[in-house]
C-alpha cells in the first residue's frame, strides 16, 4: 500500500471516496459490515500478538499462583492490553484501509510492520487519553464523557496521520468538534459489549481457557477500531474536499 512521505515523515495516503460521518446508526451498520468483511484478517492479526503473550502470561501467573479474579491480575492485564493493542490496532487499520484504497488487502506482516512503528507513539497517546478520560470521569460524568467523545479518533489519527500528526489528541478534538455526541452515540454498543465480555472472560475457570477467552474478546474489540476508522475516514475525508474546494 503507498505510504506518503514528505520531509522524512510517512502517513497513510487516503486518496479514496470516503462516505461521510453524518448519521450514528447508519454508521454502526457500516462498521459492522466492515468488520464481518475483514474478520479473518482482523482475526489473524490480532491472535499473531495477543495468543502467545496472553497464553506466557497465564503461564507465569500460574507458577507464581496469582488468581486471575485478583486486583493485581486485574490491574497487569490491563497495562497489557493497553501495550498490545497499540501495535494492533494501527496493524488493523493499516490492513483495511488498504483493502479499501486499492481493493488488495497488505500482508499480516506488512500491517504489523506498520503497526510497530506507530507503536510506542500510540502508547504514549492512549495513556494520555486514559488519564484525561479517568479524570474528567472523576470530576463528573458528563465531562468525562464529553472526554471520551473528544478524544475518541486519536488511535485513528496516529495510524494514519502517522508522523504528520504532531499533536494527535488536539486533532482528534478538532475532528470531532461539534459532532461529539453523534460520536457518543456510536461509542455506546460497545461499552455494554465491552464489559459483558470481560465478565465471560473473568467466569472461565481454566487459565488456557482465559487466554483463549480474552484473545477473543480482543478480536471482538476489532469492531470498536474499524467504528473509530470508518468515522475518521468520513470527518477527514470531508475536511479534506473542503479544502481542495477552496483552492
Amino acid at each position: 500500500m503507498r505510504v506518503e512521505r514528505e520531509s522524512g515523515r510517512r502517513r497513510i495516503e487516503v486518496d479514496f471516496a470516503t462516505e461521510p460521518f453524518d448519521s450514528a446508526p447508519r454508521m454502526l451498520l457500516r462498521s459492522t459490515g466492515l468488520y464481518l468483511s475483514h474478520l479473518p484478517f482482523l482475526a489473524t492479526v490480532t491472535l499473531v500478538v495477543y495468543l502467545p503473550v496472553k497464553l506466557a502470561v497465564q503461564l507465569v501467573f500460574s507458577l507464581l499462583n496469582v488468581s486471575n479474579e485478583s486486583v493485581l491480575s486485574y490491574a497487569l492485564l490491563e497495562v497489557l492490553d493497553l501495550v498490545l493493542s497499540a501495535l494492533v490496532i494501527p496493524a488493523a487499520i493499516y490492513g483495511v484501509v488498504g483493502k479499501l484504497r486499492s481493493g488488495r488487502r497488505p500482508r499480516v506482516w506488512e500491517s504489523l510492520r506498520w503497526g510497530r512503528r506507530q507503536w510506542g507513539r500510540l502508547l504514549w497517546n492512549k495513556v494520555k487519553v486514559e488519564i484525561t478520560v479517568g479524570l474528567r470521569a472523576l470530576l463528573l460524568i458528563v465531562p468525562g464523557i464529553t472526554a471520551m467523545a473528544r478524544l475518541a479518533l486519536t488511535d485513528a489519527v496516529v495510524a494514519i496521520e502517522a508522523d504528520s500528526a504532531a499533536e494527535p489528541l488536539a486533532r482528534s478534538s478538532d475532528l470531532t468538534h461539534g459532532r461529539r455526541w453523534r460520536v457518543f452515540f456510536v461509542l455506546l454498543p460497545f461499552l455494554p459489549v465491552d464489559l459483558f465480555g470481560a465478565w465471560l472472560v473473568l467466569a472461565v475457570p481454566s487459565r488456557v481457557g482465559f487466554a483463549l477467552a480474552d484473545c477473543a474478546l480482543a478480536v471482538a474489540e476489532q469492531w470498536l477500531t474499524v467504528a473509530v476508522m470508518l468515522m475518521y475516514l468520513g470527518v477527514a475525508g470531508r475536511s479534506k474536499e473542503r479544502a481542495a474546494k477552496k483552492r
